[in-house]
């Protein structure tokens, strides 16, 4: 019986130290942002429509595109279901309210996931390219290094404040992205 509990135990520390390295990693990405260079594309991450999340994604795409930071917007998000539109164009009927400005916008609508996000826009602009990854500040590790092991070039990242959370809310956002992190390991390891 001994034995037994020293095993468990042993268990118990291998994945509470997983589960802070994998917590670590989300932080360090959400909280440090590297200089946001010229890049072939911004990349804007769906989120649910009608939302705080997806709306100001949506802005902050915009505003490195008229920073001019990149020539091409792709607003990545499919539909829940055929009696609403995709996260993409939601996000391109924000984008247009915002700004009298023409816009180079390629709607990736395909995709229900991440993963997927990723996949579908490298196939619309070519492997290799540099991105600007815009996401909230929890999933920022995630699409990052999904997107590194994607084969696309230079890969920056930012997010909007997220004063549109409650402090409740990002708790637990932060802590459901720990779990999916570890689900996308297999991702992260064969692409």
């Amino acid at each position: 019986m001994k034995k037994l509990w020293k095993i468990y135990k042993y268990f118990a520390v291998i994945v509470v130290t997983i589960l802070l390295v994998d917590l670590a990693v989300i932080l360090t990405f959400a909280f440090y942002r590297p200089e946001v260079k010229q890049a072939d594309a911004i990349v804007i991450l769906g989120a649910a429509i009608n939302t705080p999340a997806l709306y100001n994604r949506s802005l902050e795409g915009l505003k490195f595109y008229e920073q001019g930071k990149a020539p091409v917007m792709v607003l990545s998000g499919g539909r829940i279901n055929d009696k609403f539109i995709s996260e993409a164009t939601s996000m391109q009927r924000s984008i247009q309210k915002n700004t009298a400005k023409p816009l180079n916008i390629i709607l990736e609508e395909d995709s229900h996931s991440t993963y997927e996000n990723l996949k579908n826009t490298r196939e619309k602009i070519g492997k290799g390219k540099s991105i600007i990854l815009i996401s909230d500040e929890f999933h920022l590790a995630r699409s990052a290094l999904l997107a590194k092991r994607m084969d696309f070039g230079p890969v920056y990242w930012s997010s909007p404040n997220p004063a549109y959370y409650k402090k409740s809310e990002l708790v637990y956002y932060f802590m459901r992205e720990v779990m999916a992190m570890l689900a996308y390991v297999p991702k992260f390891i064969f692409g």
